[in-house]
Order: C-alpha cells, then sequence, then structure tokens
C-alpha cells in the first residue's frame, strides 16, 4: 500500500508540471493513461524484480517471440486473454466498482439482448436499461457473481439509477427485481458530495448490495445522506475534483451504517443551530407505487358551418371514398364514381343543419343525423364525423361509443357499468404509495377536482425509484415579508446617502462634471 502511494504521488506531480500544456479536456489522452500505468505497476510489482532478472539473463539470448514467453512466464500472469468474458461459475464475496457514468450500450445491444432473453439463467434476468445507460447492466453483472453463501456490492452511481424511467420499464423493473423479494438485495445508498471526481462535478451515491442481509436488515434500506462538508475536507484543485470524503467523515458514514438506526447532526449556520437528518431506514415497499391511469370523458357539441365541412372534406376517410386500390381501370372508375355519390349525399345531408344552433348531445345530433342520410355511420364513419365536425365542450354531454344506444345511467361516472369515450386529451396518471389504499387515494386527490373521472384499472403498472433528495427535504420558510421590507429600504437609504456624497464631492457645471 506504501509502494501504492509513492508511485500514485509520483504520477499526480508529474501531471501538474504538464498541466499547463495539457489542460482539462485532454483528460482522456493524459491522465487516464498515467492511472492505468498506476494501476498495473501495482499489478505486476509482486514478480517485477523476478521480471527484470529473467529479461537480464535473456535478453541477448532469446529471440523477442521466445523472451516474450519466458517474461509472461515469470510475471505469473495471464496475459491476452481473448476468450469470451463470461466466467461462468465464479462468485466473489466482495465486489466494488465505478462504471462510466451515461456510457451507451449502442455496440453490444444484440449480445445484451440475447443474455436478457435467458432471464435467470443469464447476467441480466432483471432486464435491460435505456440503451443510452449501461449502469444497469454493469451490477446485474456483479449480481451474478454473488456467492450464494454472502457477498456485498459497492457501486458507485449518478443519480439516474434511482429514479430514471416510467413504472413498467427496464430502469423501474430492474429496480423492482434488485429491492423486492425474492432477492431483496439493496442493503444501503450513501449520497455523497458534489466535485468528488476530477472529470464531473455531479453527485454521486454508492449502492451497497448484500445477498445475505441481517434479519434486522430485510426488506429494509438504508439512506445515508453524507452531502454535508462535515464529511468532506478540501484539497487542491484536481480537475472538476474539488474535495475528498475526509478521514473522520469515511469513520462516521461507516459508524452510522454499522449502527443502522436514524441518525443526526447538529450543525451551526449563519449563527444558528440546527439539525440535519443523516440515516433513514425505510421499508423496501415505501419506494415501490402503483401507477394508475385517469380518464375523462369526451364531451363534444356540434354547429355544422362553412368551415366544418371544409374540415370534413380534407379528412382522410371522407377523401378514401372517392378513390380505389383496384387495378382495373374500369372497375376503379366505377368505385370512384360510386364514392363521389356517397361523398356528395354526406354533404347534402350535412347542409340540413346549416344555420341551426349548437347541438350539446352527441346522441341528438346522430340522430338528426340518421335521419338525413337515411342509414347509421358504422364506427369509422362515425369518428371521421366526430373529429371534423364535434368541437369539445365541458358543458356538452359525455359521449357513448355507440350514440344510437346510449345506456340510462345515474350518479358518478367512475360508478357507471358502462364507460363514456375517453378524451385522450385530458388522460392523466397519478402515481400511489405501494402501501396507500388506491380507491381511497382515488376518492380524495383526484374526484374533488375531476368530478367525472374513472379509473381503467386494467392499464395500471407497477413501479419503483427512489427520490432520495425528497426523503431528506428540509423545509426551509420564506422570510417575514416585513423584514424583506426593512432590507429593501435600508438599500434605499444608502442609496441616498451615496448620491448625497456624490453630489457633495463634484458639481455640474454644464455637460461637465468637474471637482
Amino acid at each position: 500500500m506504501e509502494r501504492h502511494n509513492e508511485i500514485s504521488e509520483f504520477i499526480w506531480n508529474i501531471k501538474e508540471h504538464i498541466r499547463d500544456e495539457y489542460k482539462e479536456k485532454d483528460y482522456e489522452e493524459v491522465i487516464l493513461p498515467f492511472t492505468l500505468l498506476r494501476r498495473i505497476d501495482c499489478v505486476l510489482e509482486k514478480t517485477h524484480e523476478q521480471v527484470v532478472k529473467t529479461y537480464e539473463q535473456y535478453k541477448n539470448k532469446a529471440t523477442p517471440e521466445v523472451l516474450d514467453q519466458l517474461l509472461k512466464k515469470a510475471s505469473g500472469q495471464n496475459f491476452y486473454n481473448i476468450s469470451a468474458f463470461t466466467l461462468l461459475g465464479l462468485t466473489n464475496n466482495y465486489m466494488l466498482t465505478n462504471p462510466p457514468f451515461g456510457d451507451d450500450w449502442k455496440n453490444i445491444r444484440e449480445f445484451v439482448e440475447a443474455e436478457a432473453l435467458k432471464k435467470e439463467c443469464g447476467r441480466f434476468g432483471a432486464g435491460t436499461p435505456d440503451v443510452s445507460d449501461g449502469s444497469f447492466l454493469f451490477l446485474q453483472h456483479m449480481i451474478s457473481k454473488m456467492n450464494p453463501q454472502g457477498s456485498t456490492i459497492g457501486i458507485v452511481f449518478n443519480g439516474s439509477p434511482l429514479f430514471n424511467g416510467d413504472a413498467g420499464g427496464g430502469w423501474s423493473n430492474i429496480r423492482g427485481w434488485i429491492m423486492d423479494e425474492p432477492h431483496d438485495l439493496l442493503d444501503c445508498i450513501v449520497a455523497l458530495p458534489k466535485d468528488l471526481f476530477y472529470g464531473t462535478g455531479i453527485g454521486t451515491y454508492i449502492w451497497i448490495l448484500n445477498n445475505k442481509k441481517p434479519a434486522n436488515r430485510k426488506n429494509k434500506v438504508q439512506l445515508i445522506n453524507a452531502v454535508h462538508p462535515r464529511f468532506t475536507k478540501k484539497i487542491k484543485s484536481l480537475g472538476k475534483k474539488q474535495y475528498e470524503i475526509s478521514e473522520d467523515g469515511i469513520n462516521l458514514i461507516t459508524e452510522i451504517y454499522k449502527t443502522y438506526k436514524d441518525y443526526s447532526i447538529e450543525v451551526e449556520e449563519d449563527g444558528k443551530k440546527r439539525t440535519i437528518e443523516i440515516s433513514k431506514i425505510y421499508d423496501a415497499a415505501d419506494f415501490k407505487y402503483t401507477k394508475i391511469t385517469v380518464e375523462r370523458p369526451l364531451r363534444l357539441e356540434y354547429e355544422i358551418t362553412d368551415e366544418k365541412i371544409e374540415a370534413l372534406k380534407k379528412h382522410p376517410k371522407f377523401i378514401e371514398f372517392a378513390t380505389s386500390k383496384k387495378k382495373d381501370k374500369a372497375s376503379a372508375e366505377a368505385d370512384i364514381a360510386k364514392g363521389k355519390v356517397i361523398q356528395e349525399k354526406i354533404l347534402q345531408a350535412l347542409a340540413t343543419f346549416n344555420g341551426k344552433a349548437r347541438e350539446a348531445s352527441d346522441a341528438n345530433f346522430f340522430a338528426a343525423f340518421e335521419k338525413a342520410f337515411g342509414s347509421k355511420p358504422n364506427k369509422a364513419l362515425l369518428k371521421m364525423y366526430r373529429d371534423a365536425l364535434g368541437e369539445k365542450d365541458e358543458k356538452a354531454e359525455v359521449v357513448f361509443a355507440d350514440p344510437f344506444d346510449v345506456p340510462v345511467q345515474k350518479g358518478r361516472v367512475c360508478d357507471w357499468n358502462e364507460k363514456p369515450v375517453q378524451d385522450t386529451d385530458l388522460r392523466d396518471s397519478e402515481g400511489i404509495k405501494w402501501k396507500e389504499n388506491i380507491e381511497e387515494y382515488f376518492e380524495k386527490e383526484v374526484l374533488p377536482f375531476a368530478p367525472d373521472a374513472w379509473m381503467d384499472r386494467e392499464k395500471d403498472k407497477i413501479g419503483y425509484e427512489i427520490p432520495f433528495t425528497k426523503f431528506f427535504y428540509e423545509y426551509k420558510p420564506l422570510r417575514d415579508l416585513e423584514e424583506i421590507m426593512q432590507d429593501i429600504e435600508a438599500l434605499e437609504q444608502e442609496t441616498e446617502d451615496l448620491l448625497s456624497e456624490i453630489k457633495g464631492d463634484y458639481k455640474l457645471c454644464g455637460c461637465c462634471i468637474k471637482p
């Protein structure tokens, strides 16, 4: 470890010397190779002397190819492993990683999706995240290498894996697979301060997973909010890296994790003491929710005008009447002629509505249209008329799929056996906590504001998210209005004093200012 630190300091000192020439944009070309060399040196240190000794012994005796093999043997390392990285059967007790943030996996998409099809027999049985970010692929790979007798994983993420994705999507499903039974792997998440990394200043999170949780940790997740300056120390700037976790900070985080209970610290800011929550224990179900779809009825009124007629003429379905897909010219012309007759008949029927008052009932409008046209329109034509001629009006009656068979129903729409046509523009969704009763939530949070709403429970989706900052939100009351006014008045007085001082030191002469 001492050798490691010496090499680390040496490399960073070299970096400081070349920093004027290689700026931050050259990080990947300069600093990363140094970091790689540092790590390689640590790996090879144990057999370094043996490799050098072997080289000196055979450098003038063996061919380059033979010498290469001799040096590899002396190093004890298995170089150039070009086999597929499956390592089936390999398990580990402890695994640590800091995968790249926001790295896409487009170039291995085919392989990943094929692996995901293996479900629990593969490495990505929980599903796949968006192709734009492979963070959860790294984590699932590590989970597949957990020792059944007990393993712990530590992985550094940005904020995306906490809440990215909608209910029922890849991100959400993976979170659920990790947290829910029968896996129950997520043990703790530690929020770290910003500006800890060379290449990015964003906040990061350490996820700790354990497949052998103690009884008191089962189906629970600990959140540790270690973003306060109490946990860090300022260091010399290295790119975007401004801080590192202090020794005391590391010890405190470790102790909080081991103690496994709610924990707060008292800090003093602006001369005032306040308590900050650092650790909280939650049930895994607290991160689970049901996404319900809330529907509202379509309400249409009709007033036939020249503008509405023109809109109907441009509707694809109306235009389709005077077209034909038949290849035979005579047959096609016959179809077109027949279609034009239907178009004219529709326009004549609608002409009888010109000048009439608005009709606020979809059923009444189509009853009148049936008389004028001579027959009932089918579903496709109903949609055409509603699209082109109908106008949404919240005061109009609700629309049913079949305007010629409107059921008589009383009471709230949500209690009706037959629901109206949905207005997709008014469609909404609600995320309801898993522990909360959905029906009670709907009665309390939706119906008072939308009395004609109902839930389409067939569209329910289960979601999982960890809104970390929400769990540690601190309400800061707004300043008192009187206090703000006093500050404004003080500033105004200060401005007047400055103007008086300026006028006292200078006098105006024409357009010039002279002392």
